[in-house]
């Protein structure tokens, strides 16, 4: 069986990506859980749901974030600009607001 090259690098690009992601420390460890626990756990630890995509904003920590859900499940918790939570500001330190596809290396544990 001969596998498509096209498949196999778009495979490789997002299993690659997937690796550099990383979840902020204080909500690493809901990643696998089930989402309807996770998300009274996230209510917990005081993150708020801003409304749409999965999207929850902590003010204590000025942390934005996104939930990604597969089967259930919290399959990963991006850290993302604070202006997808409405915000102006956030630790610019880990998540620049002005964060580029070319600079996204330099911070793995955010997306776009």
């Amino acid at each position: 069986m001969r596998l498509n090259p096209i498949l196999l690098l778009a495979a490789s690009l997002f299993s690659a990506s997937a690796v550099h992601a990383k979840s902020p420390d204080d909500v690493a460890d809901l990643v696998g859980a089930r989402a309807p626990g996770a998300e009274s756990e996230m209510q917990s630890r005081g993150y708020v749901d801003v409304g749409g995509n999965n999207t929850w904003w902590n003010a204590d920590t000025k942390v934005c974030v996104r939930v990604h859900v597969s089967q259930g499940r919290y399959s990963a918790i991006s850290q993302i600009k604070a202006s997808a939570c409405g915000q102006s500001g956030g630790k610019t330190s880990e998540c620049p607001p002005d964060l580029s596809q070319a600079d996204l290396y330099k911070h793995p544990g955010c997306s776009l």
